[in-house]
């Protein structure tokens, strides 16, 4: 049976690994999977583990997706349009024009990238709330965006299930992606 807490035990032993850090290697990004259904336990736990990357000697930063979406998109300047427009308009349609703000000049993965890039040294980032991505974008894409720059651990928080060594299913539902360079750790196959 999957147990988040050991998915969390093996990850934490991965990030005290000197060799995660060997700038050598690959960069120190993980994807943690877990079940999408445990995604409240998940969230429940964060606190607990923020603590135990405490004790191992590391800073924790959280980065939301929840807020960099939500900062994103009331700075498009869009908001209030789409607040209007909202009664009569097509779902799909407000998909296509929240996906446009978010692409307009890479903003989201842009916004990502230089939180990552500007944390200090001995720090852990935990980014959250990934599954606000869909339908926009995949993590994949941030994980491409930020190759060659995370110089800290960084975890995305990933509901999904893997498949194979290297692929993710976004949500359980999603198609696999089999492109995922960075370790995976959880997710049940």
């Amino acid at each position: 049976m999957y147990s988040l807490d050991n998915a969390f035990n093996e990850l934490i032993d991965k990030i005290r690994d000197p060799e995660t850090l060997d700038p050598a290697k690959s960069d120190p990004l993980f994807y943690f999977a877990y079940p999408p259904r445990l995604m409240l336990d998940l969230k429940k736990r964060l606190p607990r583990w923020t603590s135990k990357f405490r004790e191992a000697g590391f800073e924790v930063l959280r980065l939301s997706m929840a807020d960099v979406l939500w900062d994103t998109v009331d700075k498009s300047g869009r908001w209030e349009i789409w607040l209007e427009l909202e009664a009569d308009a097509d779902a799909g349609r407000i998909n296509e024009a929240v996906r446009d703000a978010l692409r307009q000049g890479n903003s989201l993965i842009n916004r990502i990238a230089e939180f990552v890039e500007s944390a200090p040294k001995d720090t852990v980032i935990l980014i959250t709330e990934a599954e606000l991505l869909f339908p926009y974008f995949r993590t994949r894409i941030i994980e491409s965006r930020l190759h060659g720059k995370v110089k800290i651990p960084t975890v995305i928080f990933y509901p999904g299930v893997q498949s194979g060594a290297f692929g993710l299913k976004f949500l359980g539902f999603c198609p696999v992606d089999p492109n995922y360079r960075s370790p995976i750790i959880g997710g049940i196959r």
